[in-house]
């Protein structure tokens, strides 16, 4: 896939921008606060409806205004163009027809009812500061990072997340109900039947849900792995564990992990009762990283932490060109100055084949042989374009001043 044009209207900080990209290397350069970040963050937004930075619609709207408009036009690796649009109406008070914030999703000009539609239309993978979360943060992150993977991959995969999560809700709601009722009497000991049957979908929705997120990770562990010692240029071993329900392993089938995730759903019964939620499940399964045999959160230094998740990036960006056949961009913002030159260069190696977009205060962390007025190729990449961006105004440096 490639990026063609980008469309922002009330973006972030831009007013309104009509930006052209090319194949290869797209380099974003200037000072800081500029706009560079929010160019990848409307890109990535195309992928799911989601900002990589925040789960607020209303964050993405420029200061002022009530509504936001972003389209990318994009060639497929089949040489099919087609085109992405979101457009947010935030809630206006007194206004009945915008009583509620609006999302409207646009493929090719027709409307999307869901947001799960658009999953797998676009590929993207980001690299950004805040991914460093995923190894510093609790499970929840990890696990949005193989779901929004998954769901790139297998978009039936999101329904049974949105599926998933109404079923515990509705768990919960009677485990609450059951606490104080059993409370009243004291007794926590029977297994309700209403119970019996919100468990069993939640057991068959939950087995499959589990059963693919260990076959991802089984594949994103290799690559992975592979990916860490490319970067660093070092011997080290990255392996990747889905942890779950216990006696869940990866080799049994999805009508086995449906009778186990059952039966402990039902031992868990009285302790869920009496919490009020639901302890086991999906919601609560996590990724687990190991560095040369050595659990990586504990352990650590900064720099192998940046290295790992870039790794894990490199290895969801090769998974979803294996998986999809279509090459996904990929975003990299504000990567090159965290690193040194030998892992930058190997780095752009790694991506060759991809376009690319590339954010950089100093263009000397791109490009090697940059000097003072003259950029001169920097042997890494087959092409690239560079960009200034200057108050949310992107011009594209004419290519014979590189």
């Amino acid at each position: 896939m490639r990026v063609t044009k980008i469309e922002l209207k009330n973006f972030r900080n831009y007013s309104h921008l009509e930006q052209e990209f090319y194949p290869g290397a797209q380099i974003l350069y200037g000072k800081n606060a500029q706009g560079k970040t929010n160019i990848l963050e409307s890109i990535y937004l195309c992928t799911c409806a989601r900002s990589h930075r925040t789960g607020k619609d209303m964050e993405l709207v420029q200061q002022g205004k009530d509504d936001y408009d972003v389209k990318i036009i994009f060639i497929t690796d089949k040489g099919i163009e087609e085109e992405i649009r979101i457009h947010y109406l935030a809630a206006i008070s007194g206004d009945p027809l915008r009583v509620k914030p609006i999302r409207h999703i646009y493929h090719n000009g027709v409307r999307l009812e869901r947001v799960g539609d658009m999953m797998g239309l676009f590929n993207a993978v980001i690299f950004a500061p805040e991914d460093l979360q995923l190894i510093k943060d609790g499970p929840s992150a990890r696990r949005r990072f193989l779901d929004l993977l998954i769901s790139q991959l297998y978009p039936p995969y999101f329904k049974d997340l949105l599926q998933y999560q109404h079923l515990l809700t509705q768990r919960n709601n009677l485990l609450k109900q059951l606490r104080d009722d059993y409370a009243a009497e004291n007794n926590l000991t029977e297994y309700n039947l209403n119970l019996a049957v919100w468990d069993e979908q939640i057991a068959n929705c939950s087995a499959r849900i589990i059963s693919l997120r260990q076959e991802i990770v089984n594949e994103i562990d290799i690559l992975a792995n592979d990916a860490i010692s490319q970067i660093t240029g070092l011997k080290e071993e990255l392996r990747l564990r889905y942890k779950t329900v216990a006696s869940i392993s990866e080799n049994i089938t999805l009508d086995e992990v449906q009778e186990i995730m059952k039966n402990r759903l039902r031992e868990q019964a009285v302790d869920d009762i009496s919490k009020g939620y639901t302890g086991i499940g999906p919601h609560r399964d996590d990724l687990m990283f190991n560095l040369n045999g050595r659990e990586v959160r504990p352990f650590a230094s900064q720099g192998q932490q940046r290295s790992i998740v870039l790794s894990l990036k490199l290895a969801e960006l090769l998974l979803l060109r294996r998986r999809t056949g279509e090459s996904p961009v990929l975003l990299l913002d504000d990567v090159m100055s965290e690193l040194d030159s030998g892992r930058r260069f190997r780095l752009l190696q790694s991506i060759d084949k991809h376009q690319s977009f590339i954010t950089c205060t100093d263009l000397s962390q791109v490009l090697r042989g940059y000097v003072t007025e003259t950029y001169s190729p920097a042997d890494i990449v087959d092409d690239y374009s560079i960009f200034e961006v200057d108050r949310a105004t992107v011009t594209k440096v004419p290519p014979q001043t590189q």
